[in-house]
Parts: structure tokens; C-alpha cells; sequence
């Protein structure tokens, strides 16, 4: 038997393909270290410049807010809405020289106060609406409170008791109304009691006794556009959205369209027109009104990230050595998809006018 011979070789080749086992292994973790290190750094970097983005949206809708609050200080208003540019300022004299009303007639490119969209600076976009153009219950004549109790589904039968429950939550008193509700019967639902003083909000609402349920169905941004806590009992038919329209007795939701279809081609100017054209009751004429509030919602959005929220303002002109306006509050509203550069119109100011490459505003085009 011949004894075996060993190559000297072979285990020298082991050794060699364990070895390149061994580097092809690290070569591989390396490699998936390296991937995970970069999709890390992406990461970081992208959620760096995401917030980055959405601080540079917050910063152009402050400066938005501050600019537009501004010119609603300094440039004055008319039928047609906010003058977008400088104008020589009215004096007593003039209006007294005026007696055709022409400081009142719009120009033609007035930023609307209707909830219109316009541009702002930067990524914001901005709307204003008249507070005359908003309802507020506790003012508004009866006949347009009842048509929104029952444009939200409540029964005749109910609406005394919905008109009870809103004045004694509002009333200095512990009296009841007939129908209405005191702290007792707040308590009794396990509820906060009632303030006894006006709502300071339209928010504030919510929290009257059955009108929880009234107002139910419509979130914080179609409450704010419908509701407002401003004195007057006036509607103004220029600024009002569609829903405050068809409030008006004569008007329906089709005719309520017509007219702001019609006003936004040209502001209506004269009763004369209003009573041509629609089917408004007469004896509703003294409960409205052509021409805007000293306060109003300023609603402004992020056209990139949707983030939107609305500023309650009041101008101040009789102040003394205060600021020329107020802001009454504020509410972050539910973001939405209407954030498109098609439905935001360029204001013709220049105090809004975008930015070219060296950092000059641009003259906007009238």
C-alpha cells in the first residue's frame, strides 16, 4: 500500500477562499453601511429643508398679514372694495364737495372683500371678507335668522327656543326665557355654564345649548364664512358669500349665485339695480347695505404646504396713541386643496408685487 502523498498546496487555497469569503462579507456590510449612512443623510437633509420651506411659508404669511393690514390702515375702501394703491386722502371738503358719492364708486381694481383670493408675498395668498358680509344672530333682523336656522335643517317649531337659549347664554341675568337654558340646565349636561356676556368668537356658538347641533356639519372655515360677532344689522350685498345671500327673503341659492357672479364683473353701485335685477323682498332694503365694515376676516394659506389660518382685524381710527388696528383673534383653519395660482388673482399693488432675481419688487400690471 502506497502510502498517500499530501499537496502542499491545498490548504494554502482554503486559507485563500476563507480569506475572500471574509472580504467579500465586508465589503458587502460596508456597502450597506454606506447606503443606509446616505439615505440617512438624505433623509436629514430633506426633512432640514422641509422645515426650512415651511418656515419660509410662515414668514410670507406674516409678512402678507402685515402688509395687507397696512394698506387696509392707509388706502381707503369703497363699493367695490380695498383701493390697492395710494390715493390722495379724503378730506371733510371733499366729501362735501361730493355730492354725487364718486369717492364711494370703485375704480375697477380694488382687492375684493368678498373671501376672494389674491396673491401675497412669497408662497402666501390672501383673502378678505367684510364682516358686513357675514351674519351675525344676535343683531340680524329675524327674518334672516329664521332663514338660517332653517337653512341648517331646524324645524319652525324650534327656532323660538334656539333664539331663547342664544340670549340667555349671552344676558347678564340667571333669568330663563321660555324655551331657553341656564347654567342649571347646563350643568345638568355636563356642560361648561353659560358666559353671560356676548360670544367673543363665532366659534363661541358651538357651546349654546342646541345650537351645538345646529351648527353641526360645518368645520371652523365654513362657520367663520358665514357667522360673525361684529355689531350691525346690516348685509352687505357686495362682500356677502353665496350662503349669507340666499339668507335675504326673495333669494334663493340660484339667484344668491347670480348675484355674485354679476358683482364680480361690476359692483353693484345703486338699490335701483339691486331691485331690477333680483327678487329681494322690499321691506328688506334697510337691512342692507352697498358698502364694507371697519373690520373683517383676513384668511391667509400656503400655496406649497396648505397650511392655512384666519385674523379677526379691526381698524382703530379713533384710537388715541394706539396702533391704527386690532387684531380681535386668531384660528388655524383645516388646510384644504384650493391652494392653485389659478384661483389667486395678482393684486394690483406694488407693495404685493413679486420679486425679481435682484431682489426688486416687480410693478404688478394693472
Amino acid at each position: 500500500m502506497k502510502p498517500s502523498r499530501t499537496d502542499p498546496a491545498r490548504p494554502a487555497r482554503r486559507q485563500g477562499g476563507f480569506v475572500l469569503v471574509i472580504v467579500l462579507t465586508l465589503l458587502v456590510v460596508l456597502t450597506l453601511l454606506a447606503a443606509a449612512v446616505a439615505a440617512s443623510g438624505s433623509r436629514a437633509v430633506a426633512e432640514a429643508q422641509d422645515e426650512i420651506d415651511r418656515f419660509q411659508g410662515e414668514l410670507d404669511m406674516r409678512s402678507t398679514q402685515d402688509t395687507v393690514l397696512y394698506m387696509l390702515a392707509t388706502q381707503r375702501r369703497n363699493i367695490g372694495g380695498l383701493v390697492p394703491q395710494a390715493t390722495a386722502p379724503v378730506t371733510l371738503a371733499m366729501l362735501d364737495d361730493d355730492d354725487e358719492g364718486s369717492h364711494a364708486l370703485p375704480l375697477g381694481n380694488e382687492i375684493r372683500l368678498d373671501g376672494s383670493f389674491y396673491r401675497g408675498l412669497g408662497d402666501a395668498q390672501f383673502a378678505l371678507q367684510d364682516d358686513r358680509g357675514l351674519l351675525n344672530p344676535n343683531w340680524m333682523s329675524p327674518s334672516i335668522v329664521h332663514a338660517f336656522y332653517a337653512s341648517r335643517g331646524a324645524p319652525s317649531g324650534i327656532w323660538n327656543d334656539l333664539d331663547a337659549k342664544r340670549l340667555d347664554y349671552q344676558d347678564p341675568d340667571s333669568l330663563h326665557r321660555l324655551g331657553g337654558a341656564e347654567e342649571d340646565e347646563y350643568l345638568k349636561h355636563g356642560r361648561p355654564p353659560p358666559t353671560n356676556r356676548a360670544v367673543a368668537t363665532p366659534l363661541e356658538f358651538r357651546r349654546i345649548l342646541e345650537w351645538d347641533r345646529l351648527l353641526e356639519g360645518l368645520d371652523d372655515g365654513q362657520l367663520l364664512r358665514t357667522l360673525t360677532t361684529r355689531r350691525g344689522a346690516t348685509i352687505n350685498v357686495n362682500s356677502a358669500p353665496v350662503e349669507v345671500l340666499a339668507l335675504i327673503p326673495g333669494m334663493d341659492h340660484e339667484q344668491a349665485q347670480r348675484l355674485a357672479a354679476m358683482r364680480r364683473q361690476m359692483p353693484i353701485t345703486s338699490f335701483w339695480t339691486l331691485r331690477q335685477s333680483f327678487p329681494i323682498t322690499p321691506f328688506m332694503e334697510e337691512s342692507l347695505t352697498l358698502f364694507p365694515n371697519i373690520s373683517g376676516n383676513l384668511i391667509l394659506r400656503d400655496r406649497r404646504f396648505g397650511a392655512k389660518r384666519l385674523a379677526h382685524w379691526r381698524l382703530t381710527p379713533l384710537a388715541d396713541g394706539g396702533p391704527p388696528w386690532q387684531i380681535d383673534y386668531e384660528v388655524i383653519l383645516p388646510r384644504d386643496d384650493e391652494s392653485d395660482d389659478a384661483v389667486a388673482e395678482a393684486p394690483a399693488t406694488p407693495l404685493l408685487a413679486p420679486q425679481d432675481a435682484a431682489g426688486n419688487g416687480v410693478e404688478p400690471r394693472t
